[in-house]
């Protein structure tokens, strides 16, 4: 069992951190830039080659380095000091993203161009994403890791609402490539918070390995000898790929069971959104608790069981309410695993192990392409409730399992 500091700790308290303060709000601020440059992507490869499926290889162009290179990612983590690689990468992007901005406002930009860029990004990304999540760790400790993570999650997820909307209004103003703009000046924000931060003593590998591979065999070697953590990583992959995916056929129910249109569907993606918002700042302020393990299947088998009232709800009001407990679900599940694997995991193996685990990002593709292919042969509502089962059977299973239970 995980044991925690049994002080009583306010609400909140991770802010209370200097320099967690400082990296939250300037990679809230970076964060949009990203959706700003997501959105612009789609925008841009629409007009160049108005081509939906040319606008999901660009989409897969930007997912796919986060599974091939998520694991060289942990390696990296694990070697180097984290807080000047924090600093290096959003300096790299920016350079880049500036240059890509270039190319669109000099109306130069073609599609392979776009395919040569986006990879650099989403590897750069993968990178950051498994830095920034083991340095939060060095920041705050055991204490204060649940809290801090589900308000970094839910700044993240703010900015997700914040970014697209914004994106909207700068392309149909100024074009994409003043997103692209605006996403290069982003990445001043969080250079800024990085560079006012009192970097502590954090972890510093005492030894280290003659290569890349014997750094990713020690992980896996790990992985097989820690059942507890591997049966952690293995739920999380399960359900990205089975069940996690409900957005991805949103638009069906919008259309065919809701009947609400394009702009129902706007605030069914958004209900996720605020759900995922305020799920963050209620577990952030509920603070750090004991029997993690139980809550986190418990959030599991709540998260199936609205997903399956969703898909058989044809009432829009209801359906609108049930995906903000969704998306409060989703984020107290996704936060209570990743607070799991960041206790459990050991200083010399913490990025290698947050980097198995961000693969998950690199999957979410193959989850999307199965719940399409889902709802096209079985429909909407039978392709979701068929994921979330998938959802509740994996965490009655971990239910099942005391290592896990009872952490």
């Amino acid at each position: 069992m995980i044991t925690q500091n049994p002080q009583k700790r306010n609400a909140f308290s991770s802010l209370g951190n200097r320099n967690f303060r400082l990296l939250w709000t300037g990679g809230m601020i970076s964060h949009m830039g990203d959706e700003l440059q997501m959105v612009a992507i789609s925008w841009l490869v629409l007009l160049i080659t108005d081509s939906p499926f040319l606008m999901g290889v660009a989409s897969g162009m930007q997912s796919l380095p986060r599974l091939i290179f998520g694991l060289l990612g942990g390696v990296i983590v694990d070697r180097v000091n984290r807080h000047k690689l924090l600093m290096i990468l959003p300096a790299i992007e920016m350079i880049l993203a500036f240059l890509f901005a270039l190319l669109v406002l000099n109306e130069t930009i073609q599609f392979w161009h776009i395919l040569i860029i986006v990879p650099f990004f989403g590897f750069l990304k993968m990178v950051f994403h498994v830095c920034r999540q083991a340095y939060i760790f060095d920041l705050v400790g055991k204490a204060e890791i649940m809290s801090a993570l589900a308000l970094h999650s839910s700044g993240m997820n703010f900015a997700r609402i914040i970014g697209p909307s914004l994106a909207g209004i700068v392309i149909g103003a100024w074009g994409a490539g003043w997103c692209l703009f605006l996403n290069g000046l982003s990445f001043i924000g969080i250079l800024i918070a990085l560079f006012m931060m009192q970097p502590p003593a954090s972890f510093k590998r005492t030894t280290v390995s003659s290569g890349i591979l014997q750094d990713l065999g020690e992980s896996f070697v790990f992985l097989k000898q820690n059942m507890t953590i591997f049966l952690l990583m293995a739920a999380i992959f399960i359900k990205i790929v089975f069940g996690l995916h409900v957005q991805v056929i949103l638009p069906l129910f919008a259309r065919y069971v809701l009947q609400t249109g394009a702009s129902g569907f706007g605030f069914l993606v958004g209900a996720m959104a605020v759900g995922a918002v305020l799920g963050g700042v209620l577990l952030a302020w509920i603070g750090d608790v004991r029997s993690k393990g139980y809550f986190y299947i418990l959030s599991s088998l709540i998260y199936g069981l609205l997903v399956i009232i969703f898909s058989f709800s044809s009432w829009y009001a209801l359906s609108l309410f049930i995906l903000l407990l969704v998306g409060m679900t989703e984020m107290f599940m996704k936060t209570l695993n990743q607070t799991l694997l960041q206790l459990l995991s050991p200083d010399e193996l913490r990025g290698r192990i947050l980097g198995i685990r961000m693969l998950d990002s690199g999957m979410k593709p193959l989850g999307g392409l199965l719940m399409g292919a889902g709802a096209g042969l079985l429909g909407a509502p039978i392709a979701a409730a068929l994921g979330a089962g998938v959802c509740m059977f994996v965490a009655l299973g971990l239910f099942r399992s005391s290592r896990i239970r009872e952490l």
